[in-house]
């Protein structure tokens, strides 16, 4: 079956006036009016979504209704569907609106490759994250200020989001520019494909010929020698020519096991900054963001239970919240502290063991790594081999625990300012002191186990 652009669209308005008849109206909005008609391949209508939650989401929940609603369109002819991520109805939008009228204004596209959300907008700002940020703003406007850029921070906790907020702000200041934005799988996988097709050549030229070179998870070079020589000319070409480069990973470079001494020494040569786990501030905050403009509004206190509750990642916290707002929004239901609790009881129950680590835990883990008494890191002395160990164990309880600011200075006989000063202290020591943000980081990992 072929089906032209128009009358693709024509078959994807009488399938949604189909799905409006068996839907509510919220919940047709809220999961079907996102979807855009793509094209027709034999009997397999693709249908473009934003991201592998929203399609994972829709085939588990409205794969049948869905699958009746084209049959329905077809007039009783068996279609099948399949969902293509990375489409938004904004840009399809902007899209039509281009075609109709081509002396209108529109916006440039966003950066290839990128996901058009991961924008310095909607990135919220907080004290785990804010000099990685201020850091990549700066080389999204001054190409080369510093080079390489290298942020490394735990799974989830906005990397991938920065890093693409860069090609974004890049791409919408100079469309000229040319920007590659590419995990370091996808480099070992373009790498490989270029040997077997004899194209090494061209692969050299797309990775050697940019303006930004922006790479996802560069610790996945480790133990790969032949990959690393590549890695380490590409890295050499382009900062010979002062074009910015930008690595994230989830460790420091000279954690990561397996990694040349060379490489170490280029990715350390340039800025090193670190985003760690937010915190429940941040954590708030990102919930209160992620609900905006949203049709489905969770209650401030059941924001507040999953800022408390989820601490692994931020890609954790806001798939609580989608799932939350999705019941909502098919049973018509509010949701109330008690039932955010039941609807997500397998997650918390995972989350759960970050709840093993109390404020005894983190002092003795600290005095210990320090080689110091506990008596010392609590007490009230203050040369610097003391105080700063005992910021940083003020700091991890913050991190990982829920206790309060007030709370967690009476464990250490300190008031809530003393704490909040620590808070704010310890990643500028550690962006200043590199046996510091080693120490953080290990301590942070023994203690999430």
């Amino acid at each position: 079956m072929e089906l032209g652009d128009s009358t693709i669209e024509v078959a994807w308005h009488k399938a949604c006036k189909y799905l409006k008849s068996q839907v509510h109206a919220s919940t047709f909005e809220q999961w079907f009016g996102n979807i855009i008609p793509l094209r027709m391949n034999d009997n397999e209508f693709i249908l473009g979504v934003s991201d592998d939650f929203f399609a994972d989401w829709l085939r588990n929940n409205f794969g049948d209704i869905l699958q009746e609603a084209l049959v329905f369109a077809a007039d009783g002819e068996q279609l099948t569907f399949s969902l293509e991520t990375g489409h938004f109805k904004e840009e399809a939008e902007e899209d039509r609106m281009k075609m109709s009228s081509p002396a209108s204004y529109s916006p440039a596209a966003p950066a290839p490759n990128c996901n058009s959300r991961h924008s310095f907008n909607n990135f919220v700002v907080g004290e785990e994250n804010r000099y990685a940020h201020a850091a990549a703003q700066a080389s999204a406007v001054t190409s080369g200020l510093y080079n390489p850029l290298y942020i490394y921070g735990g799974t989830g906790t906005g990397k991938t989001h920065l890093l693409q907020a860069v090609a974004h702000a890049v791409h919408e200041r100079d469309a000229s520019l040319r920007i590659r934005y590419v995990t370091c799988e996808e480099f070992l996988n373009q790498y490989v494909d270029s040997l077997r097709g004899k194209s090494h050549s061209e692969f050299r030229n797309s990775m050697r010929n940019v303006d930004y070179l922006l790479v996802d998870d560069v610790h996945q070079l480790a133990n790969k020698d032949n990959l690393q020589e590549e890695f380490f000319n590409t890295f050499n070409s382009l900062y010979n020519l002062n074009k910015q480069i930008i690595l994230t990973s989830d460790k420091q470079p000279g954690e990561i096991a397996g990694l040349e001494a060379r490489l170490i020494s280029r990715f350390e040569s340039g800025l090193t900054t670190q985003i760690t786990p937010p915190g429940f501030e941040t954590r708030l905050a990102i919930l209160r963001q992620a609900q905006e403009g949203q049709l489905v509004q969770l209650d401030e206190k059941v924001l507040n239970f999953l800022a408390n509750r989820i601490v692994s990642s931020i890609r954790t916290l806001k798939g609580a919240l989608i799932q939350l707002t999705a019941y909502s929004s098919l049973m018509q239901e509010s949701i109330s502290v008690e039932k955010a609790e039941e609807l997500l009881s397998e997650l918390l129950e995972k989350e759960s063991c970050c709840d093993n680590i109390t404020i005894d835990v983190i002092q003795r883990k600290v005095a210990e790594h320090f080689e110091l008494r506990l008596n010392d890191l609590l007490g009230n002395k203050r040369p610097k081999n003391i105080a700063e160990p005992r910021m940083v164990a003020m700091y991890l309880s913050r991190n990982l625990t829920d206790h309060s600011f007030p709370e967690i200075g009476q464990a250490f006989g300190k008031n809530h300012a003393t704490v909040m000063n620590a808070v704010k202290q310890v990643p500028k020591i550690c962006d200043k002191n590199e046996k510091m943000r080693r120490s953080v980081a290990q301590l942070e990992r023994q203690l999430r186990g």
